[in-house]
């Protein structure tokens, strides 16, 4: 018996083992091939150098040689391009998968430009320095020289001078009145809760008569007759700042077959334009026949002006292959923006030194009321992008951009002083005198356009 079941137990493992050899073998487990993520969404960061021509600032002071002749500006104020730099993100992030993204973008650029001038007076007969905003006041100059020459040839140089200084409805302490036909040279100063109010004179030899009113609602100085020697130096520095957000949807196409392909955006847009103007005058009278010195009087003034731009931007752009991995892209753009000016200053009006040691100030502020109009932009721009790594460009760009409205600052009719003194003989009573009855106009906001131009390198990725 044992044999004979052995033999069965063998045919059973052997039948066994044939079912399962020729069994099929299991399939294999799925592979799973996982296409890569497109990128969320793209940044770009760039930074480069900017120039501006903007309108130019104001003129400062007033200068006349007499006999006749017309006024003209002691300064004739800054005309130059500004230069600085600028610095821009933008963010892009796919909506679909057909080419429409929405675009976050925002900008800011920075540019100065400054200019300085000392003179001495030789031929000028008259002298005005003044603050934006002028003070209630009167100041009466006159002065009588028998030689009628910008400075004295002799001892004998007969000379008569005199300055009337009053605060009208500005305290100043009083008034300064100071004249002569003897020999001398002389000043004062009279200070209030208000300001001050300076006055000076010198006869024989060199003969000129001086005034100035510094309170809270302005300052003026007026100088007149011989004013060979005096020194006046002017500084003036405008910084700028131009910067911006826009928030645009656009659409791209498919690129065709010469790796073209055309772009358009639109939406809503914001920039603001300021501008700071600091302008620092310092007048040192003199006269070189007395030992006296007269105080050095100083207008320094910061002109604030501020401008918002609120409107929409659209454009188009065609990018074009220029290779593997790079991209030269041209782009057209324009935006229409309801603009909102703003002006606001601050002058110090100071007085010092000289043989009295005087040592005064007087603080005067000037707003002017908002000013809105319309305002465009025209652009254009060229750019060069290459591959540096996977998802990361390199890209090199040039930019113009045209504003239609910018705004400066003017001052405009009458300041309120009268040169009675035509013709330069001196023989007229009341030469020059100050007036603040007599003022017409003043500091206004004035309008013109401006261009700004742009080099930048910056790195886009896409994440």
């Amino acid at each position: 018996m044992r044999p004979k079941t052995l033999v069965l137990g063998l045919n059973a493992a052997l039948l066994l083992s044939t079912a399962v050899i020729a069994a099929d073998p299991p399939a294999p487990a799925a592979l799973v091939i996982e296409d890569e993520a497109e990128p969320l969404f793209k940044l770009s960061i760039e930074g480069g150098v900017s120039a501006f021509n903007i309108p130019d600032t104001d003129t400062v002071g007033i200068t006349n040689i007499g006999g006749g002749n017309a006024d003209q500006p002691l300064f004739e104020g800054l005309d130059d391009t500004l230069y600085g730099g600028t610095i821009s993100l933008e963010m892009s992030a796919p909506l679909n998968g057909d080419g429409l993204s929405v675009n976050v973008s925002g900008f800011g650029s920075f540019a100065t430009r400054s200019g300085s001038e000392s003179v001495t007076l030789s031929d000028e007969r008259l002298l005005v320095l003044q603050a934006p905003s002028l003070p209630s006041g009167i100041i009466n100059l006159d002065t009588w020289d028998v030689d009628n020459v910008p400075v004295g040839t002799s001892i004998g140089d007969d000379g008569a001078a005199v300055a009337q200084v009053s605060g009208g409805a500005g305290d100043i302490g009083g008034g300064v009145n100071l004249g002569t036909i003897f020999p001398a040279a002389d000043s004062a100063v009279t200070i209030g809760a208000d300001g001050f109010g300076y006055g000076g004179i010198a006869t024989d030899g060199q003969t000129l008569a001086l005034g100035a009113i510094a309170t809270d609602q302005g300052a003026i100085f007026v100088g007149y007759g011989e004013l060979r020697g005096w020194g006046v130096t002017t500084d003036v520095t405008q910084d700028m700042v131009y910067a911006g957000g826009d928030i645009t949807l656009s659409q791209r196409s498919a690129s065709d077959d010469g790796g073209v392909v055309f772009s358009a955006y639109g939406g809503p847009s914001f920039r603001y334009l300021g501008t700071e103007t600091t302008t620092k005058t310092t007048v040192t009278p003199s006269q070189g026949t007395y030992n006296y010195d007269y105080a050095s009087f100083g207008l320094n003034t910061v002109e604030n002006i501020d401008t918002y731009y609120a409107g929409a931007v659209a454009g188009a752009s065609v990018d074009i292959d220029v290779w593997q991995g790079s991209t030269l892209t041209l782009g057209l753009g324009a935006g229409a923006y309801y603009a909102s000016s703003n002006y606001a200053s601050e002058t110090e009006a100071t007085l010092f030194g000289g043989t009295e040691s005087f040592d005064e100030s007087a603080t005067s502020r000037l707003e002017l009321d908002p000013e809105a109009g319309f305002a465009y932009t025209l652009k254009g721009d060229a750019a060069f992008s290459a591959d540096i790594a996977e998802n990361m460009q390199i890209k090199f760009g040039l930019g113009a951009e045209y504003l239609s409205r910018v705004a400066t600052s003017r001052v405009v009719g009458s300041n309120g002083v009268s040169n009675h003194d035509v013709d330069g003989d001196d023989f007229e009573a009341d030469d020059v005198d100050y007036n603040s009855d007599n003022v017409t106009g003043g500091t206004v906001l004035s309008f013109g356009d401006a261009w700004s131009y742009k080099a930048t390198v910056g790195l886009t990725g896409q994440f």
